[in-house]
């Protein structure tokens, strides 16, 4: 029988399905994640050993080792599905099977402090309107990586998109509306902000239900974004806390034409659902104008775009590939 530092959080996952309302139920969709997995689960299982905890793996059909890897850990629920439906999906799944008066949506690729769980916990605690609560992401030196939150998709940000105004001046708290603002030095800090990465969110349960949790509609990208402005439309103020800390490995340094079409994919979708009506046809046509500009400069200038604060930097080539796949992504995701 497999041992690990889960062995001692079954039972108290087995206590949170008793009823006990502190529980919480760990969701991780994996989809190739074998090198990953293992020590996602070992931060887990070092996490917050009062509270009633269930980890859960849900494996979008990899195909490799990782599904072996999680079963590896003791103490740890594994759900295979038979196809890779997308992230909103296996959250879905995983959610289901959930226990627990809270869900930690957590990516495979991340590594969460010892104490995150319970500063979570408490921030969800001390704001009961939050509903939902991130942390603060950090780079493996320690410094912080302002990935875990984002501002509000509008037609405003998606304007100066198309203007190329986010990337001239990238982070700028007014020209580049989406981007984080930076973590003060308080460790103690805490803010509402208008979108939370899924890669590290905690939900109360009551309020997945009420929302139906994120859409399966979208397949990768903007589904969390989607979620935190539902819950904000139904009176939640989602909150981050800098004392929730977890390294988290995703949106490395570059990406790939591949991802940016599934990315815009997202954006359009969120266009589609959240900006007023009158406007998502300007939308969809800042967008697309900030790929064609982009796309356009790399071709003159055979360089690639200024690094963009939180964000992975696309090569000249992968905007135009993107460009050229706009029938693919323009319409977002449908059902």
């Amino acid at each position: 029988m497999p041992t690990g530092p889960l062995a001692g959080q079954a039972s108290r996952g087995q206590a949170a399905a008793e009823g006990h309302p502190a529980g919480v139920s760990i969701v991780i969709v994996t989809y190739r994640n074998e090198a990953d997995i293992g020590a996602c689960l070992r931060a887990v299982g070092r996490a917050a050993p009062s509270i009633p905890v269930e980890a859960i793996v849900v494996d979008n059909a990899s195909g490799d080792g990782t599904a072996a890897a999680a079963r590896a850990v003791a103490g740890v629920k594994v759900i295979d599905r038979e196809t890779n439906g997308g992230f909103a999906a296996g959250c879905a799944t995983g959610a289901e099977a959930a226990t627990g008066s809270w869900l930690l949506f957590l990516n495979p690729d991340t590594i969460i402090a010892p104490d995150a769980l319970e500063a979570l916990l408490d921030c969800a605690t001390e704001h009961p309107a939050s509903g939902i609560v991130g942390g603060r992401f950090v780079h493996p030196d320690g410094t912080s990586d302002p990935r875990s939150f984002w501002g509000r998709p509008s037609p405003w940000s998606a304007l100066c998109f198309a203007l190329g105004l986010t990337s001239l001046l990238p982070g700028h708290r007014f020209f580049d509306p989406e981007a984080p603002q930076p973590w003060s030095g308080d460790p103690a800090q805490e803010r509402a902000v208008p979108v939370i990465s899924g890669a590290f969110m905690l939900v109360r349960r009551e309020l997945w239900d009420t929302l139906g949790g994120f859409d399966p509609v979208f397949f990768l990208y903007g589904e969390d974004a989607d979620f935190c402005l539902r819950a904000a439309a139904a009176g939640f103020r989602p909150m981050v806390t800098a004392r929730a800390v977890c390294q988290h490995a995703g949106g490395r340094s570059s990406t790939s034409a591949g991802k940016l079409v599934l990315l815009f994919t997202g954006k359009c979708t969120l266009v589609r659902r959240h900006f007023p009506g009158w406007l998502r046809t300007a939308g969809i046509g800042f967008l697309l104008g900030g790929v064609l500009l982009r796309a356009t400069a790399s071709r003159i200038t055979g360089t690639a775009p200024a690094t963009r604060q939180a964000r992975p930097t696309a090569r000249g080539e992968d905007w135009r590939a993107l460009w050229a796949a706009r029938a693919e992504w323009r319409r977002g995701w449908t059902a």
